[in-house]
């Protein structure tokens, strides 16, 4: 046999078409029409069909849903920071740092934030050839966090990732 599946295919098809087909108004068993005791319509004539109106759907009534809280609007220090951390993202790393440099301060920010500026200001001062700023930044940052922590990813940079080794070393506790 050349191709089984294509035999298997159409005889399958033959199959359902076979088993799809009714003989209608009649005897099933014999596949003759009609019946002894009722005549059949002529065939030119189609038996009256009648149409019944579309029910109407019932309406859906949707569950409860929790709708959260609008969101509140940043503050002017969180704006200032997403605007450094764009200019981060786009290589200006002197406006970056220019930018940064007063939000690591800036009590108005929360500590999470405090800290990616922090972290943001030494990477851009890392990329500049500024590695004992950067180092000195990534203290700092211990110093608000004792737990700061970079990403694994971040972590295996060559310029940064030395400096952030050394500055978690200098931020340990001394221990006699």
């Amino acid at each position: 046999m050349k191709h089984p599946i294509e035999s298997f295919l159409i005889v399958s098809v033959g199959l359902l078409l076979a088993a799809c087909t009714t003989v209608p108004d009649g005897d099933q068993a014999t596949g003759k029409r009609g019946s002894a005791t009722q005549p059949s319509a002529p065939a030119s004539s189609p038996a009256p069909v009648a149409v019944q109106p579309a029910a109407t759907p019932e309406p859906v009534v949707a569950a409860p849903v929790d709708v959260p809280a609008p969101a509140r609007e940043p503050s002017a220090s969180e704006k200032k920071l997403a605007a450094a951390l764009g200019s981060y993202e786009r290589g200006e790393y002197g406006l970056a740092i220019r930018s940064l440099t007063p939000l690591t301060t800036d009590s108005s920010l929360d500590p999470e934030n405090q800290l990616v500026a922090l972290k943001t200001l030494a990477f851009s001062q890392c990329l500049t050839r500024a590695i004992t700023a950067c180092r000195k930044t990534f203290e700092r940052a211990f110093a608000l966090d004792g737990k700061f922590d970079l990403a694994p990813a971040e972590k295996g940079h060559p310029i940064w990732g030395p400096q952030f080794v050394a500055a978690r070393k200098a931020s340990a506790p001394k221990t006699r």
